[in-house]
């Protein structure tokens, strides 16, 4: 009778597996969302600076980080999404999960 019942319960840890693979598909950021990162990283940096650099830095934040972009290797996994950064004399690589970035290098 025990075996009866285990086969008509839900598998629950299996749904749970699914929902969390679903959300982490649907929760990967795009190249759009990166360069929005770059350019609010960028602002943040800047914000209090009141000098003449603070202000141009804030000025061209969006070209900056746009131009970053265009320098930017994203490799799509589906799940999740690296992003290698290549500027002159620094590599930075991000990863891309939840509609987040975390700064691996």
């Amino acid at each position: 009778m025990s075996a009866a019942k285990k086969s008509g319960r839900l598998p629950y840890g299996w749904i749970i597996l699914v929902l969390v693979i679903v959300l982490l598909f649907t929760k990967n950021p795009s190249e759009q969302q990166f360069t929005t990162y770059l350019k609010d990283r960028i602002e943040k940096q800047a914000k209090g600076d009141e000098t003449l650099t603070g202000d141009l830095t804030r000025l061209f934040s969006g070209p900056a980080a746009s131009l970053a972009g265009l320098g930017t290797v994203r490799k799509d996994y589906f799940l999740c999404s690296t992003y290698e950064l290549d500027l002159p004399g620094q590599e930075h690589l991000f990863l891309g999960i939840f509609d987040n970035f975390i700064k691996l290098r």
